[in-house]
């Protein structure tokens, strides 16, 4: 059975706190009618596992992803993403594939304060409709999740900005609740220019149902902790002294590694991805 302690947590963050985020976004807000746009190609590759008990020789998942957020309201935002993936995995010399969509996470942030930074708060669901889970190789877990998350940010002039977050998980039924923690630097060397980096750390609360199982992808197990760096080169195809009304496009560049883990794959992410905001 659960923790009692996720029940306390949910009662007490509703009653202190209403909003939402996305960790992309950090926590600004765009303004009511602006909106960002973000198509990306990712490709993660694995060949290692951090812990025991993992016969996977290979493991890749190449997904084509969609992440959007909207300024619906004076200091409030809508977000959402959801990705088209293909999976494949080579484990005691047997090939097991998935190709069809994952999880779809919805959610909305509140900007709480503007001075001397910036605060806010988000809720994010994850819901799992989107596919089977007892195919052999689901893209997820088949349940749902609900995030507590609160973002500062403060805006460092000519030397950039800087972000933290901390954020509890509750995934319900069997798999363990998590804390959830995001450091963030970036900065804009000229007017197109503008590079950032993510710590993202995961760790598991461990009050999961001892008795529940991993299911057949090995990056979903129920209990997991994990650490990886994310760095980032971006251009905007147009200068912003120039933009017009019509909005500015951008390309970006990341690569993430993973640091450090436990019970779940270790590999490498790169992503290519195409901006747009309005």
């Amino acid at each position: 059975m659960r923790s009692s302690c996720a029940a306390l947590f949910v009662g007490t963050v509703c009653l202190s706190m209403i909003g939402a985020s996305s960790a992309d976004a950090g926590a600004w807000v765009p303004e009511p009618g602006a909106g960002y746009h973000k198509l990306a190609s990712n490709f993660f590759r694995a060949t290692d596992f951090f812990g025991s008990g993992s016969n996977v020789e290979e493991f890749t998942n190449t997904n084509l992803s969609y992440y959007g957020e909207f300024g619906v309201a004076p200091r409030l935002a809508a977000f959402g993403t959801v990705a088209l993936t293909r999976l494949t995995q080579t484990a005691g010399g047997n090939r097991t594939d998935y190709v069809g969509l994952g999880d779809l996470d919805l959610g909305l942030r509140y900007q709480l304060v503007t001075e001397p930074a910036v605060v806010s708060a988000s809720l994010l669901w994850k819901l799992p409709y989107l596919y089977d889970e007892n195919t052999a190789l689901p893209p997820g877990n088949g349940q749902n999740d609900l995030e507590f998350r609160l973002l500062v940010g403060k805006s460092l002039g000519r030397w950039g900005y800087f972000g933290i977050e901390n954020a509890y998980r509750i995934r319900f039924e069997e798999p363990s609740d998590e804390y959830r923690f995001l450091f963030e630097y970036g900065a804009s060397p000229t007017d197109q220019l503008y590079v950032r980096t993510k710590l993202d750390l995961i760790t598991s609360i461990k009050n999961g149902d001892p008795i529940s199982q991993g299911i057949g992808n090995p990056s979903l197990n129920p209990e997991f902790d994990l650490g990886r760096i994310e760095l980032t080169a971006g251009w905007n195809l147009t200068s912003p002294k120039r933009e017009s009304s019509s909005g500015r496009w951008g390309v970006e560049a990341t690569y993430t590694r993973d640091l450090y883990g436990d019970q779940t794959l270790r590999g490498n992410t790169v992503q290519l991805g195409i901006t747009f905001v309005h």
